[in-house]
């Protein structure tokens, strides 16, 4: 078992020698998936049935032992102290995560279900109901959706009452989570470049925001009994983010998304560090080959004056350990999957 500094570790290795796959570990003790790869198989050795993780979260007070397994038919089982956690979940709230990393770009560029994930990861920590919310809605969207495909819901819809009660408290709870979360955005963004000073995010909810959702769901109605499935509601939702007034994957250069979408993981660092869970661990992988060196050293900043323990990864060890405090830097060596601690 690998033994980490509670402050800045550093994996440092050539290309393909194994050090994203460490990060890939810690996220899936927590998240219970990996973030390069939706599917299970590509997580297990070839010769195995299973991928194994298990690790230690202290906290102030305790020492948490946690564990997950993975199957080859894509099963998961969590254990939590010995016990069986009733589901994944139990593991993030355990040990809340903000990941860094090449394909995190995607948060302004991509499709709408990766901004979703970023602010629900964030209301899920802040919003102790969230969840509950979350599960009854997404139960009652089922429902609805089958009704819908099999031609059986008809203008007598079983289900609205409680897409409408479930939806809108989850529309509520990521608006007050997202007034937090921008907040916080904008000191982290002034602390790390006046490039990105005029950047907003709001939320789109999901459907017209002249009408409420009931009215929404039967003005579609027609439209989801046709194509057999729910057009509108918290699962359209999406996370505008603007510079000037105009999408910010139109008008920004490379650099400023890159900076953008560091200072959103910052703020959201600093939003799931006030939740009471404590702070979250920063995965951070290869930050030295996505900016600039004046920035970089702004982004490592940000991060000590955190205080969150993080783990890096970069090519070469001098690339990162320049911008962190000897004394707060834990480093390791990796090659072919193996890896050695640096002494002190």
């Amino acid at each position: 078992m690998l033994e980490l500094s509670p402050g800045g570790n550093l994996f440092f290795g050539d290309n393909g020698s194994g050090k994203t796959s460490i990060l890939e570990a810690v996220h899936l003790l927590s998240v219970g998936r990996s973030f390069r790869t939706q599917t299970a198989r590509s997580l297990i050795h070839y010769d195995a049935d299973t991928c194994v993780v298990n690790g230690r979260v202290r906290g102030a007070a305790r020492e948490i032992v946690m564990g997950i397994e993975r199957n080859r038919d894509g099963s998961a089982r969590a254990r939590v102290n010995g016990d069986a956690a009733e589901s994944l979940s139990d593991l993030a709230a355990l040990l809340p995560l903000v990941l860094i990393d090449a394909d995190s770009l995607g948060l302004i560029t991509g499709q709408p279900e990766a901004r979703r994930r970023f602010l629900d990861q964030s209301v899920f920590h802040v919003e102790q109901s969230f969840l509950e919310y979350w599960r009854r809605y997404q139960r009652a969207l089922k429902q609805r959706n089958a009704g819908l495909r099999h031609g059986t819901l008809g203008a007598l819809d079983p289900w609205l009452d409680e897409v409408v009660v479930a939806g809108e408290l989850i529309t509520q709870a990521r608006e007050r989570t997202l007034a937090l979360l921008s907040s916080r955005f904008n000191e982290v963004a002034a602390l790390l470049s006046d490039d990105i000073a005029d950047v907003s995010i709001r939320l789109r909810g999901g459907w017209d925001k002249t009408m409420g959702l009931r009215e929404a769901l039967e003005k579609s109605l027609l439209s989801d009994q046709t194509q057999g499935f729910t057009h509108v509601g918290p699962h359209r939702a999406d996370l505008r983010v603007s510079c000037g007034g105009r999408p910010a994957a139109e008008v920004m250069s490379r650099g400023q998304l890159k900076l953008t979408v560091a200072a959103l993981k910052l703020a959201q660092g600093q939003l799931l560090a006030q939740a009471g869970r404590g702070r979250p661990v920063f995965l951070v992988d290869d930050l030295a080959a996505e900016l600039d060196a004046r920035h970089l050293r702004r982004v490592c900043d940000a991060l000590q004056a955190g205080g969150a323990q993080t783990l890096l990864t970069a090519v070469d060890q001098h690339a990162l350990a320049q911008y962190w405090p000897d004394t707060d830097l834990k480093m390791f060596h990796v090659e072919q999957g193996k890896v050695q601690a640096l002494p002190v």
